[in-house]
């Protein structure tokens, strides 16, 4: 999966998937309730299994996909890096957690993805700071030292759903961005409808990167 766009005053390549996640949230876990055997079974790989009283991991060697039960939470996560989305069904994972937990009440989901992006010219660490730090003279004097570099972290909302968008520069050319999709809702839609949420919020995390970088000189 390559994505850039030649209007950009700064082209950025979206290069490969580093995670991908999905995260059901409840207004309580009892993890004495679960039966954790049960996790074995849920994808075609045997498991390993870890039950503790605070968390309930379950790993899939040699696949790269864990699962988190704890803190209100039951995380779906795929560590493998790849080009694109989709390869491992966690919309399917999800529901199957889901149906583990019958006796809590869901409150809201949401998705997760980190990408791995490059700057074709420039230098990334710059570049996010002249896009996001309208000041960095007056900084750097308060500071009394040298920006080096800047992570900005952006919350906002489109409809009714809820955004987290963390802008990493890892060096020169590297920048990693994760972006979270926040769910409120108490029902979890059936699969083809979480499958197809969870590929149109990725599909808007490739198409807006691009557009950002565009406000950069």
């Amino acid at each position: 999966m390559r994505s850039s766009n030649k209007r950009c005053s700064v082209d950025i390549d979206i290069q490969r998937v580093l995670s991908q996640n999905i995260t059901l949230v409840y207004d309580a876990l009892d993890l004495q309730t679960i039966d954790s055997s049960k996790l074995k079974g849920l994808i075609d790989a045997k498991a390993m299994v870890m039950d503790t009283p605070e968390m309930i991991v379950a790993v899939y060697p040699p696949h790269p996909i864990i699962i988190q039960i704890g803190d209100r939470r039951t995380r779906i996560t795929l560590q493998r890096q790849s080009e694109d989305i989709g390869a491992v069904p966690l919309w399917e994972i999800a529901i199957k957690c889901h149906q583990l937990v019958p006796r809590s009440q869901l409150v809201a989901y949401g998705f997760n993805y980190d990408v791995g992006v490059v700057v074709a010219d420039g230098n990334a660490q710059a570049i996010t700071m002249d896009l996001f730090v309208s000041n960095r003279q007056m900084i750097e004097n308060v500071l009394e030292g040298h920006l080096v570099s800047f992570v900005p972290r952006l919350k906002f909302r489109r409809g009714e759903t809820f955004y987290d968008l963390i802008l990493e520069p890892l060096d020169e050319q590297r920048i990693k961005a994760h972006l979270n999709a926040h769910f409120q809702d108490n029902t979890l839609p059936p699969q083809d409808q979480l499958e197809a949420s969870f590929r149109q919020e990725f599909g808007y995390l490739v198409l807006m990167l691009p557009r950002l970088f565009e406000g950069s000189n």
